[in-house]
């Protein structure tokens, strides 16, 4: 593995965002969600057909779940910089894996030790 696919590239996938899905399409194999992530996207309101999709989309990749070294990490991110639970496990299982967080939201991670991939900016 070397990617880990933040919710928010995900989401720009199922909207039709041609640099997500190029990405997406591109590197799966070498890439991992988080746990965080599988939950955040199906919590959007799918009809049941389109979750069922979804879920196939979201189990393709590698998905990797919060175990206490991944906590231990969330709390000392923590103390650096104050961060939504979700993007700080999400930013931990990247940092513990050592895998390049895959976002469009760099900002939310920059004060953290963390490899971080924006696709969106060129």
């Amino acid at each position: 593995m070397k990617y880990l696919i933040d919710s928010n590239i995900i989401i720009y996938h199922l909207n039709g965002e041609n640099f997500a899905t190029d990405f997406i399409v591109n590197n799966i194999k070498d890439s991992a969600i988080s746990r965080i992530t599988f939950i955040e996207v199906l919590s959007f309101d799918f009809t049941s057909e389109e979750e069922s999709i979804i879920k196939d989309l979201l189990n393709s990749f590698q998905i990797i779940d919060t175990s206490e070294e991944i906590a231990l990490q969330s709390i000392e991110n923590r103390k650096t910089k104050k961060i939504k639970v979700p993007d700080n496990i999400i930013a931990s299982t990247a940092q513990i894996n050592n895998l390049v967080l895959v976002t469009k939201n760099v900002s939310d991670f920059k004060s953290l030790t963390i490899k971080l991939l924006d696709i969106f900016s060129k």
